[in-house]
């Protein structure tokens, strides 16, 4: 009995120090897993549009907080009510597309010497909406890649890398959308009209009725226009920027197209192909009875 109970302590001290050492490696790979992310390049970025380009960019390298966001209504909030930005500490690298954007999302003249920021125009020379059109946000892509790298310079073959998938896959995107080219949009939409265009549609005249509409006004009316145009295989889009009860009309209707915002952590070029395609399926579905 007493050789038995040996045996067996042998037996599981044995496979105790296994076990032991066996984890270790795990652990040593958790570890170093930990030390990587503490590695990261940590920027805070103060448009959405921005740090969807820094999160593109800076893929595994980078760690991106956005300053402000878009909510569920798509109008641009300060993400957390404001904590992100007040809660950064002294030093953190933040991106502005211009010291404007900046002082609008919040950061004051007199903390310009308390966080390291770069400003990617002195000014911005185009309206921010722009920043969606395909022939711009290829530069300012470029110029964040110079942020990024001023930081994390043995980074920067990386981010270049980065920043040819995303050029070549944005023009890849847009070439998938020529499949609307031609094809006649009613925009009633705001920053979409960009990409409609970057597509080739053609964009529909709308009528004077349309300052009432967006008033909430004169909606029954709204609805016999939409009606005759997807007769006519005529699409109405719109998007985030569209006013409040134009849009709330025009969202409850199975008749319309909403183009939608992506969040920053998407992959922006796979975004704007999924769209298009969106898009075009919607336009040549039959019309709904």
């Amino acid at each position: 009995m007493a050789t038995s109970f040996k045996k067996f302590t042998a037996i599981f001290l044995v496979a105790g120090f296994f076990f032991y050492f066996a984890s270790v490696p795990a652990r040593g790979a958790q570890d170093v897993k930990a030390q990587q992310e503490n590695q990261k390049l940590e920027i805070a970025v103060t448009h959405p549009w921005l740090a969807l380009l820094a999160s593109f960019i800076g893929g595994v390298e980078v760690n991106v907080i956005p300053v402000k966001i878009w909510n569920s209504n798509g109008d641009l909030i300060m993400n957390e009510r404001g904590k992100i930005l007040k809660d950064l500490p002294a030093g953190s690298k933040i991106i502005a597309l211009d010291e404007q954007e900046a002082a609008s999302s919040g950061i004051k003249a007199n903390e310009k010497n308390k966080f390291q920021i770069h400003y990617l125009y002195s000014p911005f020379p185009v309206s921010i909406n722009l920043l969606l059109d395909p022939s711009v946000i290829p530069f300012v892509a470029q110029r964040v890649l110079t942020a990024l790298s001023e930081w994390d310079a043995p980074n920067y073959p990386y981010y270049q890398r980065r920043l040819a998938e995303f050029q070549a896959r944005l023009s890849g995107s847009v070439l998938v959308g020529q499949v609307l080219k031609s094809v006649t949009i009613c925009n009633m939409g705001g920053s979409c009209g960009i990409l409609l265009q970057a597509a080739g549609c053609k964009l529909e005249t709308l009528p004077q009725e349309l300052d009432e509409w967006k008033k909430g006004n004169y909606l029954s009316s709204l609805g016999e226009f939409i009606e005759s145009k997807r007769a006519a295989g005529i699409i109405t889009v719109f998007d985030d920027d569209t006013p409040p009860a134009l849009k709330k009309f025009l969202a409850s209707r199975k008749d319309t197209f909403k183009w939608e915002r992506p969040s920053f952590e998407r992959d922006y070029p796979s975004f704007l192909h999924e769209q298009y395609i969106s898009l075009w399926q919607k336009i040549t579905a039959k019309p709904l009875k």
